[in-house]
């Protein structure tokens, strides 16, 4: 005859796979080309400016695209001398709005101010390739 332990540990054992397949399930919810939520400055990778200088988009490591939007025009974005990102608190920190993206050009200023951080899309991407066109069509 088995004990009470004995068969509490089998009852256990054997509903421990479902648990356990039930939690990596619940972990993999995120579908795997969902966009990031945060932009970490540690793990920056590049950056692209947006005709205009108003905006950057900027890629981490794992290769997730956000677009970072400034309050006034930030000037020396396009000559990648190198840019850096200043968040409250640490490398760790997400960038956020009231975050600096400090420049060295030394005829603008020489911090943005960030106004927004959010993912870049599909959409937004046409619709700066589209303004970019169209700037491009009017200058000729």
């Amino acid at each position: 005859m088995k004990t009470p332990v004995a068969i509490f540990a089998t009852l256990l054992m054997a509903g421990m796979p479902a648990l356990m397949i039930r939690c990596a399930n619940a972990q993999d919810a995120k579908p795997a080309d969902a966009p990031a939520d945060c932009l970490r400055t540690a793990n920056i990778f590049d950056y692209t400016p947006v005709p205009g200088n108003r905006s950057l988009i900027v890629t981490d490591r794992a290769r997730h695209q956000f677009k970072l939007t400034f309050a006034a025009r930030c000037t020396g974005l396009q000559y990648h001398m190198g840019l850096q990102f200043r968040a409250f608190g640490s490398g760790l920190s997400c960038l956020a709005r009231g975050d600096k993206v400090v420049t060295h050009d030394v005829a603008g200023p020489p911090e943005c101010i960030i106004t927004s951080v959010v993912p870049y899309t599909a959409e937004m991407r046409a619709a700066d390739a589209k303004a970019a066109a169209a700037a491009k069509a009017a200058k000729d």
